[in-house]
């Protein structure tokens, strides 16, 4: 006997559809209904950064988790146990979890335009793509400091550059330090996972960095989403992920 179930896989792709088409994905991404099936149903829609095993562990059966990074990337080459992401596939499936991923689509259509706007509270703005871009009043500090203040970050990865002006803004979400290289007119570049000669490349060009976390950008996807879906007539949960890394 087919289990009953309240809401649609395939509507609900339909709708995701409108505010965030799939085809604006990069070509390396992987975002869509990843474990599922669109003539399937879900009970609830949980939202999280990420698929990881406390998430997976905590959902209720047949659900779907929206997640803003795909659990799959590369092709698979192994189906064991030990491997991942092959575990958490497998747990999904035991627990009829559909997985679904809103990635770099996304970011295009609400990621860099929630974070500048919402959390920043920056209300001038320009989008080119992933690349959000706005003028900022004060000092390089004064920025520093600011983000720190309405991110709620301890901590930032920064380099200072011989640069004088902090006027000329551009930020990209989650990893961006390959947009360093293609940046023009910008003093300062805000984003994360910045590497060590990614740093050398900016200093070389006059342009100050600020790392907030690739986690730390990229936290609200949950917040984002859930007043859309809900208002659509969902049920939502939040259940973000951990962030992987501890600070000592």
């Amino acid at each position: 006997m087919q289990k009953k179930v309240k809401f649609k896989t395939q509507e609900l792709l339909e709708f995701l559809e409108s505010i965030t088409p799939f085809s604006y994905q990069e070509s390396w991404d992987n975002s869509g209904l990843i474990v599922g099936g669109v003539q399937q149903g879900f009970n609830k829609i949980y939202l999280s950064l990420e698929a990881d095993r406390e998430v997976l562990e905590s959902l209720e059966e047949d659900s779907l988790l929206i997640t803003h990074h795909p659990l799959i990337f590369s092709p698979l080459k192994q189906f064991t146990d030990d491997t991942y992401p092959t575990s958490l596939i497998k747990l999904a499936l035991k627990k009829n979890i559909q997985l679904l991923a809103m990635h770099t689509n996304f970011d295009k259509t609400h990621f860099g335009k929630y974070i500048v706007e919402n959390i920043l509270g920056i209300k001038e703005y320009f989008q080119e793509g992933f690349i959000m871009s706005f003028e900022w009043e004060g000092d390089f500090w004064a920025l520093c400091q600011s983000i720190k203040d309405k991110m709620q970050i301890k901590h930032l990865k920064v380099t200072q550059s011989c640069n004088k002006n902090c006027q000329k803004i551009a930020l990209v979400t989650g990893s961006g330090a390959s947009f360093i290289h293609s940046l023009k007119g910008i003093d300062c570049f805000i984003t994360g996972d910045i590497k060590y000669h990614d740093a050398m490349i900016a200093l070389e060009r006059g342009i100050h960095l600020i790392d907030c976390g690739h986690y730390e950008l990229e936290s609200y996807f949950g917040e984002i989403l859930f007043p859309i879906l809900t208002k659509k007539g969902y049920e939502a949960i939040i259940t973000n992920s951990k962030n992987p890394f501890n600070f000592v």
